[in-house]
């Protein structure tokens, strides 16, 4: 990561996969907006 750097390395479809498996997602409000992800997504 670099200074300033806004990417995110999840996104929702991944987060949903992570989650059939058992595993918990919290992800901070708002992160994935730059990548074009809403909250609701």
């Amino acid at each position: 990561m670099f200074e300033g750097e806004r990417r995110v390395a999840m996104t929702p479809e991944s987060a949903a996969q992570l989650q059939k498996l058992g595993h918990d997602c919290l992800i901070e409000t708002g992160a994935g907006a730059e990548a074009g992800f809403s909250d609701a997504d």
